[in-house]
């Protein structure tokens, strides 16, 4: 009797033993599952997901259809990136968002951090992480770092973030004015936005390379936000000259697209058109 007890006992710590180094392996598989590369970028320089995508509000397609209300607010924003360019609801003013803090822009270039209450329409926020830091020169107009900009694209349909510290030259700028008739067409509103210059003035950059064939979803082609390192200006980049500054690049391959929660946007028949570019110019204008 003694022996069977034995025995059963033997085989119950056996089950036991090969029960825990199942769980172990199937713990270590499930780890390499969710974690495959950790902390690793491919070939071409790409961060992991979790680093490597734009978070849109809203798609530009919404602004296109004169819904100039949202639901996002600066907390909700650096909860999803680092840098960051959007609007203001009802187009009160353009945001900018550098090393994690978000600021308004008021339709004069002045500049305050956001509060807390503030809600947008259209935002996009990024984790920026660069992989790449390259030295511009010589450029006399925003044409001009476009093209230079468009040398260190290694995908003709990836989304390209950027960070350019420094002196600049000289920049034209615009930020948005509150809309007096909510259903303005965007491209007729963007015909009444009031420039401004300034030359040789210190700040920060911040940008974002859209491919045309996401335009619907996130405003294509070069666009920039402007800070100045006294945090006294702002705006949406329009022009640039500069001497020679160093430019941070990062690819990102992926989007993450929240949809406002809004009445408006909840309610109403999105019809698709032209996106409207970043600059006036590229607006023919």
């Amino acid at each position: 009797m003694k022996k069977v007890i034995l025995l059963v006992s033997l085989a119950i710590l056996a089950s036991c033993g090969n029960q825990d180094k199942k769980e172990a392996v199937l713990t270590t598989e499930m780890q390499d599952h969710e974690h495959p590369h950790p902390h690793n970028v491919d070939e071409n320089g790409l961060a992991p997901h979790t680093e490597n995508t734009i978070h849109q509000y809203a798609p530009t397609v919404a602004l296109l259809n004169s819904i100039y209300e949202g639901d996002f607010t600066p907390e909700q924003m650096v909860q999803q990136g680092n840098i960051g360019i959007g609007t203001v609801n009802h187009l009160a003013g353009e945001l900018v968002a550098v090393d994690g803090v978000v600021y308004t822009i008021d339709a004069e270039g002045g500049i305050k951090e956001a509060p807390e209450d503030l809600e947008s329409p259209n935002m996009t926020m990024i984790n920026f992480q660069p992989k790449k830091t390259v030295t511009v020169e010589n450029i006399t107009s925003y044409e001009e770092l476009n093209k230079e900009l468009q040398k260190y694209s290694t995908s003709k349909n990836s989304f390209y973030a950027y960070r350019i510290k420094g002196e600049f030259g000289y920049l034209k700028m615009a930020s948005a004015h509150k809309v007096e008739n909510e259903d303005v067409s965007l491209f007729e509103y963007l015909d009444t936005r009031v420039m401004y210059t300034r030359d040789n003035i210190k700040g920060t950059l911040v940008g974002l390379f859209t491919p045309d064939y996401i335009g619907n979803v996130v405003i294509p082609g070069m666009h920039f936000h402007f800070l100045s390192e006294d945090i006294t200006l702002g705006g949406h980049l329009e022009d640039i000259k500069f001497d020679k500054l160093q430019v941070e690049i990062q690819e990102i391959n992926q989007v993450n697209l929240q949809l406002p929660q809004t009445v408006k946007f909840r309610n109403k028949t999105l019809k698709q058109g032209a996106s409207p570019k970043a600059t006036a110019k590229q607006n023919g204008k």
